[in-house]
């Protein structure tokens, strides 16, 4: 059995690598004995493999490479989006004449996906559109590797993940052929759902589903204590932060953690500034804002200042009293280690799964960041987490329970 995992990202994100350790992980225990391979934006050259996957690279990843011109881009999006347009709208055989002129990277995937018995698309939140002529082609590029399986008959199933926002209708009526051809479509909160149901797909073919990092349990290996110079008894609070707001508002965005952390720090605890994401991949590199924020802060916070496997990052939220979170995944980590957690949202998956938990009141909009606002959240949590940690005790294990059902849903897709 041939099984394809596609729209995989970079495992210097952190939370889109637990959601592929845990895909995988899930992928083979419904099928123990498939080839799995993975269609993902890491260069096949670089990275030949994701916890004994084979990586293939992908269309996305071809079209998007940084290391060609801007030109170079451009050329490659406008000829491999008319050829996939072509693949998906002629009948078969001469969509199988197109697919061979294909560059061999992009061909790659278009030949996995079209032999495969199975492709998941993995978790996270990439079925989503801008404003303008990117949105078009975030959109475009995201679904082509499933239309081209549905073209060949190959079931796909869409692994937990947020779906949204669609501004124009031609997205939406894309994105709704493409789910309502699919074998499984799993969005991980309501507002999805919503999006969904907005895009024309009848509400008996969404399941509502759980994001899978709640199911990621990797072993420790770093003792971190040891490594940042925290005593076994002192409080860790953890902050994660990311670039996403314009200039100004994301400066007055630092400048209130910075006031939070010396806030925290003031209580006697450590506060220790995590990259969840530490990717040079359009930018994406927490460490960078993060070293900002240090740098107003009046007591100087710890901070990870290295590129950190995912795994050895889930140890470290472990050892968190509490967690200050933009990054979503590392509110999810803390989470599942039983560690309190104010989220800053930034996307609508943020208040739909904190919602889901019963803990959307210990959620702020990135944009509406404060130290007092904040404050008013972190403060009681320093003192007294009971209440808060009653609620997750209630609500958690359901939780978790849904995320492992991913490999049920599997086989019957199949």
């Amino acid at each position: 059995m041939n099984i394809v995992v596609i729209n995989a990202y970079v495992r210097e994100n952190a939370g889109d690598a637990a959601l592929l350790s845990v895909c995988l992980r899930q992928v083979r225990e419904a099928f123990p004995d498939a080839d799995v391979v993975i269609a993902g934006m890491e260069d096949a050259a670089v990275h030949p493999s994701f916890e004994g996957a084979r990586n293939i690279g992908s269309i996305r990843r071809h079209v998007a490479d940084g290391t060609v011109s801007l030109p170079r881009r451009l050329l490659r999006k406008a000829l491999v989006g008319l050829a996939g347009a072509a693949a998906v709208t002629l009948p078969r055989p001469l969509a199988r004449g197109v697919l061979r002129v294909l560059p061999a990277e992009a061909r790659r995937e278009a030949d996995a996906v079209t032999r495969a018995d199975l492709v998941v698309s993995m978790g996270g939140g990439y079925v989503l559109a801008r404003p303008g002529l990117d949105g078009y082609q975030n959109v475009f590029f995201v679904l082509l590797p499933a239309m081209l399986a549905q073209k060949a008959g190959v079931p796909v199933v869409w692994a937990p993940q947020s779906f949204g926002p669609f501004p124009a209708a031609a997205q939406r009526r894309l994105v709704g052929r493409v789910m309502r051809r699919s074998a499984a479509v799993l969005p991980r909160e309501d507002v999805s759902v919503g999006e969904l149901l907005a895009c024309g797909i009848p509400a008996e073919h969404i399941e509502r589903a759980v994001d899978a990092g709640f199911a990621f349990d990797p072993e420790r290996r770093i003792d971190w204590r040891a490594r940042l110079g925290v005593g076994p008894d002192e409080r860790l609070v953890g902050i994660t932060a990311r670039r996403w707001l314009p200039r100004p508002a994301q400066e007055c965005y630092e400048r209130e953690l910075a006031r939070t952390i010396d806030a925290v720090q003031a209580t006697g605890a450590r506060a220790v500034l995590i990259p969840q994401v530490s990717t040079d991949y359009l930018g994406d590199d927490d460490r960078i804002c993060e070293r900002r924020i240090a740098g107003h802060c009046t007591s100087g916070p710890l901070m990870v200042d290295e590129v950190v496997d995912y795994r050895d990052l889930k140890g470290l939220y472990d050892e968190c009293t509490l967690l200050i979170g933009t990054r979503f995944h590392s509110v999810i980590f803390s989470l599942t280690s039983d560690v309190p957690c104010v989220a800053i949202e930034y996307e609508h998956k943020t208040r739909g799964i904190m919602a889901d938990l019963g803990l959307g009141e210990w959620v702020i909009p990135i944009a509406d960041v404060t130290h007092d606002r904040l404050w008013t959240l972190v403060e009681p949590l320093l003192k007294d987490p009971t209440p808060y940690r009653t609620i997750l005790d209630r609500n958690l294990p359901g939780y978790l329970a849904r995320a492992r059902s991913l490999p049920a849903r599997l086989r019957e897709a199949v």
